[in-house]
C-alpha cells in the first residue's frame, strides 16, 4: 500500500534536532523515519475509527482548558444533547474517554487505576 507524503519545512530548536539525529544514528533509521515516528507517537487521540456522527462533539473538547476536560472526565460537565444513534453507541463514555486521552497527550498524567474506573 502506497502512503501518499506532504512535504513540509519547519525551524525545530537545534536542541530537539540534536535528539532526533542522536536517534537516527543509534537506531540505524532515517532523520526522516525517526521525526515521522515522534508525530505519529505525539499526536492527538484520532478519530478515525471513530463514526463520522460523533466527530464534531469529540473534536470541541480540544477547544477546553484541561481543568474543563477534567471536569468531563469527572461527570461534571454533561455531553451534548445526543441523538439516538450516539445514546446506543453510549456517547457519554466516549466523550469522557476522548477527554481523558486529551489529558494524556496534553502531559498530564493518567493513572491506570482511574482509566478502569471511567471505562466502566
Amino acid at each position: 500500500m502506497s502512503t501518499k507524503t506532504v512535504k513540509v519545512e519547519i525551524n525545530i530548536p537545534l536542541y530537539d534536532y540534536d535528539c532526533l539525529a542522536q536517534i537516527s544514528e543509534a537506531s540505524g533509521w532515517s532523520l526522516e523515519e525517526v521525526i515521522v515516528r515522534t508525530i505519529r507517537n505525539g499526536l492527538p487521540p484520532s478519530l478515525a475509527k471513530v463514526p463520522a456522527e460523533f466527530h464534531n462533539a469529540l473534536l470541541a473538547l480540544n477547544k477546553m482548558d484541561d481543568k474543563q476536560l477534567l471536569q468531563v472526565v469527572e461527570g461534571q460537565i454533561e455531553a451534548p444533547e445526543m441523538s439516538l444513534t450516539q445514546k446506543k453507541a453510549d456517547f457519554t463514555t466516549l466523550w469522557r474517554t476522548y477527554a481523558l486521552s486529551l489529558l494524556r497527550w496534553r502531559g498530564h498524567p493518567v493513572p491506570k487505576a482511574y482509566e478502569a474506573i471511567i471505562g466502566q
